[in-house]
């Protein structure tokens, strides 16, 4: 049985109509996806800042990105202090030097794991600019 043409539903059994073109069409973003990718890369620092970020768009979740990954160099910081300030007689450093140093490492972790993730994302071509429009052009 063939439809109508601009027929929106079947006529026999009342399945809406998708054309190819309706099936093919989605929005694709203007953003480069190879600059997309290096700047996700977190062997590449920018990465752990959230430059891919800022770069598609997404500035909130940039913003967010940008001070997890700075907290880990602050926490580097605070914990020199502290190695730095405390009694050089002392056989073990003070609690807060751990506190720091356990920060430091949880903080950079979790800003690796998501910049690997976006990472991942862009290069398989799923990232999403600000609008929702895939980045898909290299």
């Amino acid at each position: 049985m063939q439809l109508n043409e601009g027929a929106a539903f079947c006529s026999r059994c009342g399945a809406q109509v998708v054309t190819i073109a309706d099936d093919l069409s989605f929005d694709v973003s203007p953003k480069s996806r190879l600059a997309a990718t290096l700047l996700s890369c977190p062997w590449l620092v920018v990465g752990l800042f959230g430059a891919h970020r800022f770069y598609v768009g997404k500035i909130r979740t940039a913003a967010l990105m940008l001070l997890l990954g700075l907290s880990p160099i602050l926490c580097g910081v605070g914990m020199a202090v502290v190695a730095i300030t405390s009694v050089p007689d002392a056989e073990n450093p003070p609690v807060l030097f751990w506190v720091f140093y356990g920060l430091t490492f949880l903080l950079g972790f979790a800003a690796f794991i998501w910049a690997l993730a976006d990472f991942i994302i862009a290069v398989t071509g799923n990232f999403r600019d600000r609008q929702g429009k895939l980045i898909k052009r290299w």
